[in-house]
């Protein structure tokens, strides 16, 4: 028995119970079954059985049957209508929705559109394809993570000219519907390897289903996307990580509606063991698939030639294009290699070492950098000269420092240049005595706590400079000697991985030996001093900072990454969990964090903490993929002391810091930190918000009434700063005109010590 004839069989029984629990709406449904033609009667009684609840009480009759009508005339009239059983017709070409989307008639809005572009098509499969390339250039929809929302419907996507991966889904299912083609929603809550949810279609033709990534046509078909391989990864019987297409017809399975875990009106299929083994077959052994990105100095995608090399003799194995930031954010530059060997990764302007392993599947993240426009000879004598006497003077002299205005104009026209002569001479002004003496003890210090490290290099430095690793022991409130013993065990415990470039890797001993050792108000200016005097005297890049920890140590990420979240490429905690009052998730929007904690460690409710960590960061990033990199494994099998976390740099050390994201969350849990990338408060407090975005040159920021000062920092890696910018703060609008200085640039360089971080704005918000 077939697919269709079994559908059909299901409808006749269920088309018998018509349900009545439309409450006050009841008339309306009524109406709708009783006005409906004969030839159009069973069409009608399938959509009032199956429709969800919400779609009873509210849905007009007259909505109904235009609705039914359009379906059945898009149908009469499709060229391939011999070729569409009556039960695909009305699963998947007669529904009014797909999602959760706002319920309307698409149809004459969308026929108009798309009718003209199948013209001579034959099948429904070719008319898909061509749906799929001319109609989003023809209503000027393209996919943003800037849209309203993700389930819209094709007017609200239409209007706006941007939608997510759903929304381009939903509109070209609606598209297909209008002339008759079958389609549906297809989709993942969560690729099996880690990279986020997305949803695509599927069309019937030829007797089956296909898949094609909206707005994402293919010159080879039907069946091929750049999502391919990740679907054939999916697993069948793991609800997180299976694939499922949706269904008006009432399955007893939901559609999982990532954006709104709560709602489960939508029915399902689950169509995983279709992808998965047709795809497989045809991944070569011993291959990786290496996927590459590009982002440039403000954290964004960008399009340029990618050129992969081997080692050993440079010769070129692959050449591809990277995505932008109108591509899917999991659709990147695709490499097919040989595994366990070493490759280059290169753009124009820069070059990363990648050790491809064993894995099926492999991301390399590289930064796109800007040739720097040299000075003129005269204009850098001038600013070298001006800029070592300010760093060699008094506070108090800085304090009322003014440089040449002509200094100031060469800092808006020639900024990256500038910043660059401003960080070396900060570097070499005589004022590190204390930090090269400690820096030369290997061991930092803040106040009256001071910790001792030691300090290895693993492999060959890169371009940018060394990646440091800053590894934390366990132990914690344990005699002097067992935190000794584990400070020496850290020192070895993660296997060196120089694949993706030398870094030092820095054991760091906590300054004392109580529980709590690596979280607490003198350890957060301690670890700052520490990255900021191996950045300043270890030839350190600043952008490729990670922090790792074990137990006691991983405690101390959970606390020391979410409050200082703009030191850090990456964060790793092992057997810990979050700390109240000194660990939260909203900060994280922009930083990589991962968790392992073993199904068994359930001392001080670890494993209850960080399933619940897991589950705050899921309801942080909603329906989006491109906000909070935050992962939580709970590794079966395994307990406290023996998770098998000595490879995690091999992954870990390729992932670069973006120090000027666009969307920021700033959830303050103490009183000590008073910089957060791009943002100021003077008076930090437990509990205190901001929430600021920079779109273009518009800046809106949020606070919580308390707070009752902070100061935002600009630059031209975030706005246009020739131009006026628009600022909203608490609802209140306001238009700046912002004036590049040289003095703000050295006073954010010496407060923070890192270059990446200082700016060359200060915009006081009057709260």
């Amino acid at each position: 028995m077939n697919i269709a004839t079994t559908l059909i069989g299901i409808l006749l029984v269920l088309t018998a119970l018509l349900p009545s629990n439309a409450g006050s709406n009841q008339p309306e449904i009524e109406a709708a079954l009783k006005a409906v033609p004969p030839a159009q009667k069973e069409g009608m009684e399938f959509l009032v059985t199956n429709m969800p609840d919400s779609d009873r009480e509210t849905l007009t009759s007259t909505f109904l049957l235009q609705n039914v009508r359009a379906a059945y005339a898009a149908w009469d009239k499709a060229p391939w209508k011999a070729q569409v059983p009556k039960a695909i017709f009305l699963n998947d070409v007669l529904p009014y929705a797909s999602l959760s989307e706002t319920r309307e008639d698409f149809h004459a809005v969308l026929r108009e559109k798309a009718l003209p572009l199948v013209a001579g098509c034959k099948t429904s499969g070719e008319a898909a394809m061509r749906l799929n390339e001319k109609l989003f250039p023809a209503v000027n929809v393209r996919y943003s993570t800037e849209r309203a929302r993700a389930d819209q419907s094709p007017s609200e996507s239409m209007k706006s000219g941007l939608a997510s991966c759903s929304g381009l889904s939903i509109l070209l299912v609606d598209a297909c519907r209008a002339v008759g083609i079958p389609a549906r929603v297809a989709g993942t809550p969560l690729w099996a390897n880690l990279r986020g949810n997305h949803t695509w279609v599927e069309v019937w033709d030829s007797g089956g289903w296909h898949f094609v990534g909206a707005a994402e046509p293919d010159a080879a078909g039907l069946d091929h996307a750049w999502f391919a391989h990740d679907a054939s990864e999916a697993r069948q019987n793991d609800p997180l990580h299976a694939i499922y297409a949706t269904s008006f017809l009432k399955t007893g399975l939901t559609f999982p509606l990532v954006w709104a875990d709560d709602d489960h009106s939508v029915a399902a299929v689950n169509v995983t063991e279709r992808y998965v083994p047709k795809i497989q077959a045809s991944i070569a052994p011993g291959m990786t698939r290496l996927l590459v990105k590009v982002l440039d100095e403000s954290g964004k995608r960008i399009v340029t030639p990618i050129v992969v090399r081997s080692v050993l003799d440079s010769q070129i194995l692959g050449q591809a294009v990277s995505r932008g930031e109108s591509a899917d954010l999991n659709d990147m530059a695709a490499f097919s290699l040989p595994q366990s060997q070493s490759y280059t990764v290169s753009n124009k302007y820069a070059v990363q070492t990648v050790q491809v392993g064993t894995d099926p599947q492999q991301v390399v993240v590289l930064r796109f950098v800007a040739p720097l426009r040299p000075l003129t000879p005269a204009a850098s004598k001038a600013l070298t000269k001006a800029l070592t006497e300010y760093f060699a003077a008094t506070p108090g002299k800085q304090a009322k420092w003014a440089f040449p205005k002509s200094l100031d104009t060469l800092l808006l026209k020639n900024e990256p240049a500038v910043r660059a002569a401003a960080w070396e001479a900060y570097k070499a002004a005589p004022i590190h005595a204390d930090a090269k003496a400690d820096f030369e003890a290997h061991q930092v210090r803040f106040g009256q706590y001071v910790s001792p490290y030691t300090l290895r290099t693993v492999g060959t430095r890169p371009a940018n400079g060394w990646g440091l690793v800053i590894a934390m022991h366990g132990g914690g409130g344990a005699p002097k000697e067992v935190n000794d013993q584990q400070w020496a065990e850290m020192q070895h415990h993660y296997f060196d991985h120089p694949e993706n470039g030398g870094y030092q890797y820095l054991a760091l001993r906590a300054p004392n030996d109580t529980w709590n050792g690596f979280y607490d108000d003198y350890v957060y200016p301690l670890i700052a001093n520490l990255i900021k005097q191996n950045t300043l005297l270890g030839d350190v890049d600043p952008s490729k900072v990670y922090l790792i920890g074990y137990s006691h140590g991983g405690y101390g990420a959970f606390a020391i990454g979410p409050k200082e979240p703009d030191l850090f490429a990456a964060i790793h905690a092992s057997a810990a969990a979050p700390t109240d009052g000194e660990t939260t998730a909203k900060t994280l929007r922009n930083t990589a964090f991962s968790v392992w904690v073993g199904e068994h460690d359930l001392m001080y409710d670890r494993l209850s903490r960080d399933q619940k960590f897991a589950a705050e960061v899921k309801a942080l990033r909603g329906d989006r993929a491109d906000i909070y990199p935050v992962t939580t494994e709970i590794k079966l099998g395994h307990g406290h002391s023996d998770l098998p976390d000595r490879d995690l740099l091999a992954g870990m050390t390729s992932i670069v810091r973006n120090p000027v994201p666009r969307e920021l969350t700033w959830l303050m849990t103490d009183t000590v930190i008073t910089d957060f990338f791009w943002l100021q408060a003077k008076t930090p407090g437990k509990a205190r918000e901001i929430d600021a975005t920079c779109r273009g040159n518009k800046i809106t920021v949020t606070t919580t009434p308390d707070l009752k000062s902070a100061t935002v920092l600009l630059d031209s890696r975030l706005v246009d700063l020739s131009v006026p910018v628009d600022l909203t703060v608490n609802g209140k609008h306001s238009e700046i005109r912002p004036t590049p200085s040289l003095r703000t640039l050295c006073e954010t360089l010496r407060e923070r010590g890192d270059p990446e971080r200082a700016f060359v704005v200060r915009v006081e918000l009057g709260l």
